[in-house]
């Protein structure tokens, strides 16, 4: 059995921590688990890609390969469509619809795209995709540092590798002293997949 998480993000979106908390629900219940991140100015809202490998037997290389990644979180828009070659037509990916501008789309030289242009590139990823609203549902909740716990929860009611509950005893474990802001977070993620 094998399972890889491609988490891709921004720096200050939480890609690192959520992978810290998948990799522990792993270990938690007896798999092996090897995760690495890849950070490029992450400080400055630069790219941040969690690479998350979960097995029952030996991992040789935390880098998911090509076609291989069985799920993609996308915690902002356009990163996780960067890494759509990691995909296959079997890969579940959740896309939060949050737009963080690069310097250059904010200079005016490059355009952001649109939202459908965004939906369209990922449904051509795959069909088995969800989009949500994580970010905006983070600040409706004023708990904004909580997305990626939004985006956690929400994997968990579409992949059944992933238990709730004890995913959410992982939440709560990793980091107790954000624990009441991560736990409404993640009640409220579960909620954002129909």
């Amino acid at each position: 059995m094998k399972h890889d998480v491609l988490i891709a993000g921004v720096g200050g979106q939480g890609t690192i921590f959520a992978s810290r908390i998948l990799s522990s629900y792993a270990m938690a219940i007896g798999f092996n688990a090897l995760s690495t991140d890849t950070v490029g100015a992450a400080q400055r809202g630069g790219s941040v890609t969690s690479h998350v490998r979960i097995s029952d037997g030996e991992i040789y290389s935390p880098l998911i390969p090509r076609n291989r990644a069985d799920v993609m979180l996308g915690f902002e828009s356009i990163e996780m469509l960067r890494h759509r070659k990691l995909a296959s037509k079997d890969t579940v990916y959740i896309l939060n619809m949050h737009k963080v501008p690069t310097t250059f789309t904010m200079m005016g030289i490059d355009k952001y795209p649109s939202d459908d242009e965004i939906i369209e590139a990922a449904r051509r990823i795959s069909d088995k995709g969800y989009v949500i609203r994580a970010t905006e549902t983070a600040e409706r909740l004023g708990i904004v540092q909580s997305a990626n716990v939004l985006m956690i929860s929400a994997l968990t009611k579409v992949d059944p590798f992933f238990s709730r509950d004890k995913v959410r005893k992982q939440v709560e474990a990793i980091a107790p002293k954000f624990a009441a802001a991560n736990l409404k977070a993640f009640d409220a993620g579960y909620e954002l997949i129909s």
